[in-house]
């Protein structure tokens, strides 16, 4: 009997330690602010996926559609271009140098095709006043091309630019002279 008693008080010691109101409101509250941080990375994790595809939208936007710049149809057409270096610190320019390119806008963009057959397609803005034009990147070519035209009186069939190359840790700048082709 004696150990039938101690086995009774051990037991009710046992039962009352697993009703411990405090201990069971501590895990309580551990639950809930568990809960909590799950409840906000769910939301980090779905703003997270939302902005990947933003991101990957707009990587597939054509380059047409994103960099459209709709020039005035008196500048659509073929230009003759002459270009002189006026500032060089690369070594395929130097100061003086003279080239002569034929220049085609059309309503998106410009080609410039040189005297050997060379293209390059140019992208960029226009305000009314100015056209700020930028050279699509190839993998042949390792130079960036800026060229900032200015288009005040487009009646004269003459436009008034600059041309700046970038690349090779070095710079070329070149005045532009442009004049329209009559067909």
């Amino acid at each position: 009997m004696k150990s039938f008693l101690i086995f009774l008080v051990a037991f009710t010691l046992i039962l009352n330690s697993c009703n411990n109101p405090e201990q069971e409101n501590h895990l309580k509250e551990r639950e809930a602010a568990l809960q909590m941080k799950e409840q906000e990375f769910a939301a980090k994790e779905q703003d997270y996926q939302s902005l990947k595809m933003m991101r990957d939208s707009l990587e597939h936007i054509p380059a047409d559609t994103m960099n459209a710049i709709k020039l005035p149809e008196n500048i659509l057409g073929k230009w003759n271009g002459k270009m002189i270096c006026t500032d060089s610190n690369c070594s395929e320019h130097v100061i003086g140098d003279l080239r002569n390119d034929l220049w085609e806008f059309t309503e998106n963009n410009l080609k410039i095709t040189n005297k050997s057959g060379g293209e390059k397609i140019y992208t960029g803005k226009y305000n009314g006043t100015e056209l700020k034009l930028t050279s699509e990147n190839s993998s042949a070519s390792t130079t960036q091309s800026v060229i900032t035209l200015q288009l005040s009186d487009q009646t004269t069939g003459r436009i008034k630019g600059s041309r700046e190359f970038t690349g090779n840790n070095c710079t070329s700048k070149f005045s532009v002279d442009l004049e329209k082709i009559k067909n």
